[in-house]
């Protein structure tokens, strides 16, 4: 396995392991610990439950955005219940009061419900934004 090694890493782990004085290691253990000691603060970290619940919506943003903002993160974090899930995703909802409203009412019991929900208003949102840009043209005069 250690004759695999240097073909696996990328420049910057290749350029550590060549600048490294020969013979710096007895063990197979010892050079894989002191490589993730010395990468561990470069590779991004899984996040936890309080980092979807700082994901929230923003103003004037698409709910589609939020949905995938929020999907995005929940992949980063291991080991979320999907309770704890749908909480977050709600109390995220700040400025999409009737999804929010719609999920207080009926709590989704699944993200797989939750997000076809989510969906379906932002399908929503997507034809009401069309018919507003329609009704904008329509006030134009023909060019």
């Amino acid at each position: 396995m250690d004759n695999y090694f240097p073909v696996v890493l990328d420049q910057a782990g290749h350029q550590w392991l060549l600048g490294l004085p020969e013979d710096s290691f007895d063990r197979w253990e010892e050079l894989c610990q002191t490589f993730i000691d010395n990468f561990i603060g470069t590779c991004e970290q899984p996040g936890n439950k309080y980092d979807l619940e700082r994901t929230w919506d923003r103003k004037n943003e698409p709910l589609r955005d939020y949905i995938r903002r929020f999907s995005n993160m929940r992949l980063k974090i291991p080991k979320n219940s999907h309770n704890e899930a749908i909480s977050a995703f709600i109390k995220g909802l700040r400025f999409h009061k009737a999804l929010r409203n719609k999920l207080l009412r009926k709590r989704p019991t699944t993200m797989a419900e939750l997000l076809a929900t989510a969906e379906n208003y932002a399908d929503a949102d997507d034809v009401e934004k069309l018919i507003r840009e329609d009704a904008r043209g329509a006030d134009q005069p023909p060019r």
